[in-house]
């Protein structure tokens, strides 16, 4: 995969303090019935008695890298490597980077400190794989019945940081 763009995400944290990355990674590797982790007897037993919406799962954590802070300290944390497609944004997954900053940003917006710290990691990788700054997307700008990576996320501010 050769990635052309750069996908904006966050994780929909409830209480914006919980450290959620291993969390993120295990649900998404995990059987999923309305956002309810099962075991993969339930799944089969659930899919034997013919109930839709069951999510297998997936091979790893959907994105390629997460922004969360880690007993006060800001962490860069790692998911898919940047040359396997991600599974974060339906339909472009096989040319975007997908980057969550962990947190519900449609309670609070991430203070500067996030979104500098995430905006450094950004500018690496618009300039490893010669991607410009307009190429950086919401995740609603492609998935217009959500809000990700919030309401309150300051999309324009984070691009200004980019370099």
């Amino acid at each position: 995969m050769i990635p052309k763009i750069i996908i904006i995400h966050h994780s929909f944290t409830k209480d914006q303090k919980t450290v959620d990355w291993d969390a993120i990674r295990r649900y998404h590797t995990s059987w999923r019935y309305q956002g309810t982790i099962l075991s993969k007897e339930e799944a089969v037993h659930l899919l034997n008695e013919g109930t839709k919406g069951i999510e297998a799962p997936w091979a790893d954590i959907g994105y390629h890298f997460g922004i969360e802070r880690v007993s006060g300290l800001l962490t860069r944390q790692t998911g898919r490597p940047t040359n396997l497609p991600g599974f974060h944004c339906r339909g472009i997954n096989s040319y975007s980077l997908g980057i969550c900053f962990v947190g519900n940003y449609d309670l609070a917006p991430p203070d500067d400190e996030m979104l500098i710290f995430g905006a450094t990691l950004i500018s690496e990788l618009l300039n490893q794989f010669s991607i410009i700054r307009n190429d950086v997307y919401s995740h609603h700008y492609f998935a217009t019945y959500k809000t990700c990576p919030g309401s309150m996320f300051p999309m324009a501010k984070l691009k200004s940081l980019l370099t």
